[in-house]
């Protein structure tokens, strides 16, 4: 008979939902250090050293937040991996891909390997950083790319800086096709774009306020697919804003083409009507589109065809106490995506199937990793969430840095309870 460790979790009668492994029933989870031994029924000879009580509750696949911003190294005011890992774990996401634009940028080994051993100290997420494309995110001169993937670089990305010109583009997707690099990519043409702070139409108009046409997406996004036909590279588009860009991607995908796509979860609440108040907090970027475009993502959503990230950048007071277009960009969301996001379930506008997925096995399935599942001998990385406790945050309960939170004082339904990373318990509600 085996001997069983100390570190073993029962996790008892709670309602077991796996789109990807086909559960959606009530059992047992049987967990033995960082992995899952066995579900329904015990092993043989297994004793729990803790037993969690998910009566009423469902069990949900960990999280996988494909964009989030930690702020660390470089920008403490805003975050650190510690405050926003923490954040993290309490919306039930236990691995996040970290942003490069830190400050020195993620352009070498060494900063990505001490990224992932902050997260490792933290121990509430494992962090799976993304590497700058270009040196500096300067947009002309190519990273160490084979490096940053030898350092545990699971993408590499120009996040939004700009590039010099479309030959250095062409470059980098030769050289990261050549090394079998994924990229993370946010189309934009930013002469099209032209500092645009909120959506091009006639709400802009209307606050006279400087637009970014939806062309400015789309005639990048045409660009890097035919690059992308060219140099065979395997090309994410990260927050993506329209419904003409779906369909460009969704076309790309039918005839073949290595490309995947994610919405981030503010474009799923917020449309550019929002901004007519001059709220800072509806300052992000990529920007907040029509109501249309904003249908169209929620239907891909729906579809399958589209996972979902954070895009989580935490801000300090001070950078949104200014006029709207003056502002710093960006929301903080890892303390609210998880009742956000089930919220969206519970006002009817996504399927809970769909909304799993896209927070699970698509983003799993972008960056190739075993991770986003439910399954004997897989990963522990699970969250029990309570679907119909009301959610209803204030700046106080934050574990975040970032204050500038749009969903703040707002009743939102379910919360997660407890999460599990790698077979340890990092969060309890």
């Amino acid at each position: 008979m085996k001997v069983y460790p100390q570190n073993t979790i029962m996790i008892q009668g709670g309602h077991v939902f796996d789109p990807q492994q086909k559960l959606d029933a009530v059992m047992d989870i049987f967990i033995e250090n960082d992995s899952i031994v066995a579900l329904g029924t015990p092993p043989q000879g297994f004793v729990a050293s803790e037993t969690i009580d998910a009566q009423g509750k469902m069990v949900f696949p960990g999280f996988i937040d494909l964009h989030a911003f930690l702020g660390e190294p470089g920008f403490s005011q805003k975050g650190s991996i510690s405050t926003e890992t923490h954040a993290a774990a309490r919306s039930g996401i236990t691995s996040l891909c970290s942003t490069p634009n830190s400050n020195p940028v993620v352009d070498s080994a060494t900063l990505a390997a001490l990224i992932q051993d902050k997260a490792k100290q933290a121990g509430f997420c494992r962090v799976l950083p993304i590497g700058a494309l270009t040196a500096g995110l300067q947009g002309e001169q190519l990273s160490n790319m084979y490096a940053l993937k030898d350092a545990g670089c699971v993408a590499l990305s120009n996040s939004d800086a700009p590039f010099k010109d479309s030959r250095v583009i062409q470059q980098c997707f030769h050289y990261a096709a050549g090394f079998d690099i994924k990229v993370f990519s946010t189309p934009l043409d930013t002469a099209l774009a032209h500092e645009g702070c909120m959506h091009e139409g006639p709400t802009s108009t209307q606050l006279g306020l400087a637009g970014n046409p939806e062309c400015a997406e789309t005639s990048g996004l045409a660009q890097q697919i035919i690059l992308c036909e060219e140099t065979g590279i395997k090309l994410h588009f990260s927050r993506i804003t329209s419904k003409r860009a779906l369909d460009m991607i969704l076309e790309a995908q039918q005839k073949g083409l290595p490309v995947s796509a994610d919405v981030a979860l503010g474009n799923l609440y917020f449309t550019d009507e929002d901004c007519a108040s001059y709220n800072s907090l509806m300052h992000v970027h990529p920007v907040y589109r029509s109501q249309t475009d904003r249908q169209a993502l929620l239907q891909a959503v729906n579809d399958g065809h589209i996972s979902i990230c954070s895009n989580h950048y935490p801000h300090e007071l001070a950078a949104k106490m200014a006029p709207f277009a003056a502002s710093a960009a960006g929301i903080s969301v890892l303390d609210s995506f998880a009742s956000a996001l089930f919220n969206l379930v519970h006002t009817g506008k996504l399927t809970l199937s769909s909304l799993i997925s896209a927070v699970s096995s698509l983003p799993a399935k972008v960056l190739d990793q075993p991770l986003g599942q439910l399954a004997p001998e897989s990963r522990a990385d699970l969250c029990i969430v309570d679907m119909t406790r009301r959610c209803n945050l204030n700046s106080q309960d934050l574990a975040s840095k970032g204050h500038n939170n749009p969903w703040l004082g707002e009743a939102l339904m379910g919360q997660v309870i407890c999460t599990i990373n790698d077979g340890h318990i990092v969060y309890r509600a």
